[in-house]
């Protein structure tokens, strides 16, 4: 049950000041999202205790958590070129504009490096250096970041596929190419979730291949499948998503990998680099010979 859906299930129950904070947010839950809680209580014309009591009384601990579900419920909702709308309306002029995107940035990154631990990564890396095929699953906007694992894992020699979801046979042909114990899946979803991302997760869940998550959250779809959850703060000014601390964390997580070692056996490893090497010189400019 999403905020708005809750609001209306319990509105015959609430007293008139509650009723007409109600009425507010069902009317206008866009411009509730950058509402301070002073003007918020000034729009309703109620005191900031009755917003308070109002959000506790839906299990809210705050009036930022109000937001915050406000938030979710757009982002859910409405796509994203209105969403970016909203995110910049409440920005007086450009230069206001330009702080508060980088200051949002800023933190983004702050918070998800705090968040994360050394030991997730670590557990993500030994995942990788066990797996013989890497899979990568991503939709829409998610793609970005995937694409960026996706070329950092190559660049270390990592066997790396990204799996299409609008070719489905194609995915379970790739899938079934490697033992599950053998592959590992990174599922990269945040708000609103694919449920195709989702879906691939819990076909790799239920066969056995280890899936690691990176998503925003621990209650994400794609977190409840996972073994391995690299949390990152996504959301950008509340309304839109950016994957700046995202791929902060896959270099991170590259970096990672390549401290750790190279798990490949000695004579794998030079079978592919003569192939670098050969494959490099058929490609150089220099060389005109056929």
């Amino acid at each position: 049950m999403d905020i708005l859906e809750q609001i209306r299930a319990g509105y015959s129950s609430f007293s008139r000041p509650r009723q007409r904070i109600s009425d507010f947010i069902l009317n206008n839950p866009e411009q509730c999202c950058f509402l301070s809680l002073k003007s918020f209580a000034d729009q309703v014309c109620t005191t900031e205790v009755t917003v308070l009591n109002f959000c506790r009384g839906l299990g809210l601990n705050s009036y930022m958590a109000l937001k915050k579900a406000l938030q979710d419920y757009l982002i859910m909702r409405v796509n994203s070129g209105e969403r970016l709308k909203m995110a910049v309306s409440g920005s007086g002029s450009a230069q206001e504009l330009y702080q508060r995107v980088c200051r949002a940035e800023r933190e983004a990154l702050q918070d998800t490096l705090d968040r994360t631990s050394l030991d997730s990564l670590l557990a993500v890396t030994q995942a990788l250096h066990e797996a013989e095929r890497v899979f990568i699953v991503a939709h829409d906007f998610s793609r970005i970041p995937a694409a960026y694992l996706e070329h950092r894992l190559i660049s270390l020699g990592v066997d790396c596929r990204p799996l299409d979801l609008q070719a489905r046979s194609d995915m379970l042909r790739q899938l079934s190419a490697v033992e599950p114990q053998k592959g590992l899946l990174f599922a990269i979803t945040v708000p609103p979730y694919s449920n195709d991302t989702v879906s691939t997760a819990r076909f790799c869940a239920s066969v056995g291949m280890p899936v690691v998550a990176l998503t925003d959250c621990m209650d994400a779809p794609a977190a409840r499948l996972a073994q391995t959850t690299l949390l990152c703060h996504a959301e950008l000014l509340g309304m839109t998503n950016s994957f700046t601390a995202m791929v902060g964390l896959v270099d991170a997580l590259a970096m990672l990998y390549t401290f750790t070692g190279d798990s490949l056996p000695s004579a794998e490893k030079t079978r592919r680099d003569t192939l670098q090497r050969r494959f490099d010189s058929c490609f150089d400019k220099q060389n005109t010979s056929i």
